[in-house]
């Protein structure tokens, strides 16, 4: 019994490290220092901070040292608040909290009577990472819902950053570099889940199939990752899925592309083929709302593909040749690899020509035997 109860307990310790790391790429954190007018430092001071989205609230508290911590919040806009006997009430409001970026506000009381308060609005100030020298670079919910996507996949933009390099789509692997690592060391984590394919990661296509309805924010980490996120050299993605609000809301939404919308590749036009069949159906629906006011909320989305398509000729084997009819049908006695003709293929050569070539293919490979 001793025995199995050990066990158990080394395999939960064992378990913990992985959990706490996904909950740090997952969230992130608000941190400052609360002081006074003359710099020294506030202990006990009432810290409480608010969720403008969702009326989430946490309560703390200063340290000895002046210091607030709050840990694990999703991304979001938030108040502060600190409250002192003999000072007045301060609030920081709508400061934007993204995916794996600790926020810092610091915080400065001013004496005066009691009742009285000062609300300071966030400035809109482009913050400036101290704490590391992590180059990243984060997609919003506004950006993710309003930039041209094609096929409404939001983890394409990560190609718009800084020393991300995008091969074609004929190469092997993903096709995407980082600051010239591998195209397939990337590591994407989903609400700090892993969501990578097994065997070649891509960041574009991982085995969630998310869209712009079911995604609040990504963060994209292409240089110094820190020791959180580690695993690959490449791009280190970290998305937040949405989440529901005090308020009920729901959208339903279908896409069409069709090949009577097309124009014709100049290759099929030149032989006379037709348009490349072309017919993508794109519906869904998401839905969220509160299960109990501030505290619990519910999120879902849904979208269905319905894809029929034929890929044209030049996107396959490149700039094609266009070969004779017996070609076609398998005679390949007739090739003469020094003359093509342009555009018609291959040139056919004359039954006395061909019957060299013949003799002359079989000698060679008597000779060579």
């Amino acid at each position: 019994m001793k025995r199995n109860l050990l066990a158990y307990f080394i395999v939960v310790i064992l378990l913990l490290p992985p959990v706490s790391l996904w909950a740090q790429v997952s969230t992130s954190s608000i941190t400052g220092v609360v002081t006074d007018a003359s710099g020294a430092v506030v202990a006990s001071a009432k810290v409480e901070l608010k969720n403008e989205d969702t009326g989430a609230a946490f309560n703390g508290a200063t340290t000895s040292a002046g210091v607030y911590s709050f840990a694990s919040l999703t991304p979001g806009r938030y108040t502060v608040t600190v409250t002192q006997p003999g000072f007045q009430t301060f609030s920081s409001v709508h400061n934007v909290l993204t995916v794996g970026t600790p926020l810092v506000i610091d915080i400065s009381l001013k004496v005066a009577a009691v009742g009285q308060s000062v609300q300071v609005v966030e400035s809109t100030y482009q913050r400036i990472e101290t704490s590391n020298a992590t180059v990243s670079d984060v997609m919003d919910t506004k950006q993710v819902q309003d930039l041209p996507l094609n096929g409404r996949n939001p983890l394409t933009l990560l190609t718009l950053e800084p020393g991300v390099v995008q091969r074609t789509t004929q190469a092997a692997g993903s096709g995407t570099h980082v600051f010239g690592s591998r195209d397939r060391s990337h590591n994407v984590t989903i609400d700090g889940i892993d969501a990578n394919e097994s065997t070649v990661p891509n960041p574009q296509s991982n085995i969630q199939r998310l869209n712009p309805d079911n995604v609040q924010e990504f963060r994209t980490v292409t240089l110094d990752p820190t020791a959180e996120y580690g695993r690959n050299s490449g791009a280190n993605v970290m998305v937040a899925t949405r989440s529901g609000t005090n308020d009920f809301h729901g959208t339903a939404f279908y896409f069409n592309r069709n090949t009577d919308y097309n124009a014709n590749e100049w290759f099929n036009n030149a032989n006379g083929q037709p348009r490349p069949d072309l017919k993508l159906h794109q519906y869904g629906f998401d839905v969220g709302g509160p299960i109990k006011q501030e505290k619990t909320f519910f999120f879902g989305s849904f979208q269905n593909n319905s894809i029929k398509q034929s890929a044209p000729i030049s996107s396959i084997f490149g700039t094609p040749l266009v070969y004779t009819s017996s070609l076609r049908n398998g005679m390949y006695d007739q090739w003469n690899q020094s003359k093509f003709r342009q555009p018609g293929g291959l040139k056919r050569q004359p039954a006395s020509r061909r019957a060299e070539l013949r003799g002359q293919r079989n000698h060679e490979l008597c000779g060579q035997l």
